[in-house]
């Protein structure tokens, strides 16, 4: 019994959060919103994680009617600075971005702090989301919009697996609903 999806075809139960959908949602609040250019702070791509959330922005992005470009798409490593990083890389190379979803909170509150640097605001000029719906979303200035990940849930799923396999059941893999926390970055 594991938390978080498999990368490759296992035998083991999991309970995961709906990364892809999380994403999916979160990018196309941010169309929604207005903008016209939203880029993407990936957390790392070799997770399942980061690939889904990837794969979720890529797919409200063609929905949207645009084509993604690679100047939209800056890599980080799921901590602070790195989302400071890739969104000064953003600014620099992608003219006229006006949102921006950041696949964890803590990349999207140091993306915050790179908008703030480079002299724009937040949500003026360019809309942020976060993904977890963690305390420092709540906490932000101005609060960030996020995707709530349940974590509760996710352990209660998990035990539940775990409870019934001890048991002897078959047990399948649980992907939990996210939720669009929607604050003042948007």
């Amino acid at each position: 019994m594991i938390t978080g999806t498999p990368h490759s075809r296992s035998d083991f139960p999991f309970v995961d959060t709906d990364s892809f959908g999380g994403a999916h949602a979160a990018t196309k609040h941010l169309f929604s919103r207005g903008c016209k250019q939203v880029g993407i702070i990936t957390g790392d791509i070799d997770t399942t994680a980061g690939a889904a959330r990837l794969d979720g922005y890529n797919q409200a992005y063609r929905e949207s009617g645009h084509v993604p470009s690679k100047k939209l798409i800056a890599s980080g490593d799921w901590s602070m600075e790195s989302g400071r990083a890739a969104m000064a890389r953003l600014l620099e190379k992608a003219e006229g971005i006006d949102g921006v979803f950041a696949s964890n909170d803590l990349m999207a509150v140091g993306a915050m702090a790179a908008i703030e640097e480079a002299g724009l605001r937040v949500p003026e000029d360019i809309k942020i989301i976060g993904f977890d719906d963690s305390v420092v979303a709540q906490t932000a200035r101005p609060a960030l919009t996020s995707v709530r990940q349940d974590i509760v849930a996710l352990g209660e799923a998990a035990a539940e697996l775990m409870i019934a396999q001890l048991r002897g059941e078959e047990v399948q893999p649980r992907i939990l609903k996210s939720d669009l926390v929607i604050r003042e970055t948007t």
